[in-house]
């Protein structure tokens, strides 16, 4: 598999430059696949996915991580085919969106990350108030209104980048800004968050299998001597505790809007 670092004009890129460029192409290509669940998710979402499983030196979590995705979207097929039911297939998507939750908490509570895997279980908890709904090829997922559904999301992002910097580098943190930004703008685009999870999907995936071919090249192209200090110093305690109260207050407010 070419790597990015054999391209000379990706060695004159910024650093700027490059997570922009990145983050696009996450965002298209994740778009793309969400509603071409066959001609571009097999080819992009299915068969590289194994080539980077089988050939290429993964961590455990990425290789966990990559697994789960690699599943659901060649379940998705399946749903496209009638061979499960759409609805079902849905269901199975939030379940794994729970077990993914899960496997990142148990993580940070491995590391002693205890305000991040106070989020996480609160996350876990709130996916009960998210219904999915199949629509012939692809899926939506919303809470009751779409601002609840956004709080959600808001959480989960915050959430999901202190994961990011408890298990990863600082450059490889940089990397994840743009993953995680990458469904935001799918959903910007297109007025509706109640494609974000479809859109989130299916952006892991692809920056998954961009991470885990690159990532030497990716962490010497984001390596920041400023940026490392920010996520240190967000990695405070007094820090942690903050973005877990602002996490917590986000996920009552959807729990109120969504019961009430």
């Amino acid at each position: 598999m070419e790597k990015l670092n054999d391209k000379s004009w990706f060695k004159n890129l910024s650093t700027l430059g490059l997570l922009i460029l990145l983050t696009l192409l996450i965002t298209i290509v994740s778009m793309i696949t969400s509603y071409q669940p066959v001609w571009c998710n097999i080819p992009i979402n299915v068969i590289l996915p194994i080539i980077v499983l089988l050939r290429l030196e993964t961590v455990f979590f990425e290789k966990l991580k990559l697994s789960t995705l690699l599943l659901m979207r060649i379940l998705i097929v399946f749903a496209v085919f009638d061979i499960i039911p759409g609805e079902l297939y849905v269901k199975i998507v939030l379940i794994f969106l729970c077990i993914n939750i899960l496997e990142a908490t148990l993580t940070d509570l491995k590391k002693k990350k205890y305000c991040n895997v106070i989020t996480g279980i609160a996350l876990i908890g709130t996916v009960f108030l998210i219904e999915g709904t199949w629509l012939d090829y692809y899926y939506i997922a919303t809470s009751d209104g779409a601002i609840s559904m956004i709080l959600w999301i808001i959480a989960y992002t915050i959430w999901n980048w202190i994961f990011v910097t408890n298990e990863f580098s600082s450059s490889i943190a940089l990397y994840h800004i743009g993953v995680l930004v990458a469904p935001i703008i799918g959903i910007l685009l297109k007025l509706d968050p109640a494609l974000w999870l479809i859109f989130r999907g299916n952006s892991l995936t692809v920056a998954g299998i961009i991470q885990i071919a690159n990532k030497q090249y990716l962490e010497e192209k984001f390596e920041s001597r400023s940026f490392t200090n920010f996520v240190e110093a967000t990695s405070k305690k007094s820090i942690q505790v903050v973005l877990m109260m602002v996490n917590l207050m986000l996920l009552i407010a959807m729990v109120i809007i969504s019961l009430y």
